[in-house]
């Protein structure tokens, strides 16, 4: 049965959708509308994590997370070994990239 996008989703919700709900606000110390707004993010962050290209390639979880940690090593460990100086030009020369993107067609 197709989603009906205009009908408000809580008269959909349960008794103990609420009881749920409450729950998890109270353990998290936030408000009920915050603990949906937070775990909606946190289901499209795991949604856009499992249909990445990574995933897609690497077909099993465990793999991936190895490879994800490994790299991200990486970039720390290259990061490590670039001077304050050239941090700071890069950043420089990547906001004025930025900018310009921004700003086509602008007079």
């Amino acid at each position: 049965m197709p989603d009906d996008t205009r009908r408000p989703v809580w008269l959909e919700a349960t008794e103990s959708f609420y009881r749920k709900l409450n729950r998890i606000a109270q353990q998290c110390e936030m408000s009920r509308y915050d603990a949906l707004s937070k775990g909606l993010d946190a289901l499209l962050r795991e949604a856009q994590i499992r249909n990445s290209a990574l995933n897609r390639n690497i077909k099993s979880p465990a793999q991936s997370e190895v490879f994800r940690r490994t790299m991200g090593q990486v970039s720390r460990n290259y990061w490590a070994t670039v001077s304050v100086e050239e941090r700071r030009e890069r950043g420089r020369r990547s906001a004025h990239a930025r900018w310009r993107g921004n700003n086509i067609g602008s007079v």
